[in-house]
């Protein structure tokens, strides 16, 4: 499996994401402690890091399950290795994608009827049973729940996903936690799976622990200090520098105009790259242990900032933090009104890809 960014490294870049795998292997460590058995969440390209090389770090820490959300996901993960189990999250869309799953070797997650209709024709080979308890999205509704229709159907895993587990003390975790024992009796020879990474870390481990987010350095809970280790570091290299005097304005729309004389850095990132248009005034970068402000709208491929701070130290060519060990991405996050999850998520092709600590 190829992720989408890898690039020559003899070609400069000018933003980067750097991948730490010890951090990421520190990190999985720190959840597996907690559960009997860990599985990694690695949909969307492992939350935009790259599949494969995540995929193989893990693998040598022990790591042989692995969940993916769709079909063309699992098929690349196959590609990668031959022999850890690969679960589908979205299921079968019809017959053929049934076919494709037992030709790749790939665990459909049934989640619903026509799904299991579709099945049939492979019900000796190994599915799992999403069961909705509250979050009404995908699975079985636990209140019209039969085992019945499972008769002769090799289910080996039985999951749900919790809506609050973010938030430990919500009074819908107890709720989904109850629903979920009920259902997952029926099924004693299946493995059980509620708990995502905040529900490990929070005393909700039960079976198969699903991690995301909390492998790759996001805070998995919102009203507690990050307990991960930075996995992700994006930087953008200075690609101008210039002196604006005051009263200028600076961006597309004229929307911010300088109150004094301001040295202006300019960054070879933009929307394109994943830096969100949105980012309010809020929103910084940093240069060494020095904040600087983004002034003026983001661009498809260029940000401002105000580098004034930092006077002559700074100089073109030179890399500037976007997220990580002095912006957490947690913080760069919520300064465009969003999470960890979508700016790792919606970062661009242009954005290579280094890794260390392997």
């Amino acid at each position: 499996m190829t992720d989408p960014v890898d690039r020559d490294s003899r070609v400069p870049a000018l933003v980067r994401l750097t991948v730490d795998l010890s951090a990421l292997r520190y990190n999985y460590r720190r959840v597996a402690s907690v559960g009997e058995r860990t599985a990694a969440v690695v949909k969307a390209n492992a939350y935009g890091l790259g599949a494969a090389r995540v995929v193989e770090t893990l693998r040598r820490e022990g790591c042989r399950d692995f969940f993916v959300a769709t079909l063309s996901e699992g098929v690349l993960l196959r590609a990668v290795d031959r022999e850890a189990t690969i679960f589908v999250l979205s299921g079968p869309v019809d017959e053929e994608s049934a076919f494709a799953m037992v030709r790749h070797a790939l665990t459909p997650v049934l989640n619903d009827a026509t799904q299991l209709q579709w099945w049939r024709a492979h019900r000796e080979t190994p599915a799992a049973v999403h069961v909705d308890t509250g979050m009404h999205r995908l699975g079985f509704d636990y209140r019209s729940f039969s085992a019945s229709i499972f008769e002769g159907f090799n289910v080996g895993l039985v999951l749900s996903h919790l809506a609050c587990a973010d938030d430990p003390p919500h009074p819908m975790n107890e709720r989904q936690v109850a629903r979920f024992e009920s259902i997952r009796s029926l099924f004693p020879d299946a493995v059980g799976s509620l708990a995502n990474s905040a529900g490990a870390l929070s005393g909700m481990a039960s079976g198969m622990t699903r991690a995301g987010i909390a492998l790759y350095g996001g805070n998995p809970f919102v009203t507690r200090p990050n307990p991960m280790a930075t996995v992700a570091v994006l930087e953008s290299r200075v690609i101008a520098l210039r002196t604006v005097a005051a009263g200028e304005p600076i961006g597309y729309a004229a929307t911010y105009t300088t109150a004094q004389e301001t040295r202006v850095a300019v960054l070879g990132v933009g929307y394109a790259d994943g830096f969100p248009r949105g980012a309010t005034r809020d929103a910084r970068v940093a240069y060494g242990a020095s904040r600087l402000p983004v002034v003026g709208r983001v661009s498809m491929d260029l940000l401002h900032v105000d580098a004034s701070t930092v006077g002559r130290e700074i100089a073109l060519g030179d890399w500037v933090e976007i997220f990580g060990h002095t912006i957490g991405i947690d913080e760069a996050a919520a300064w465009s009104g969003t999470i960890s999850y979508e700016l790792l998520t919606r970062l661009g092709g242009r954005v290579a890809r280094c890794y260390t600590g392997s």
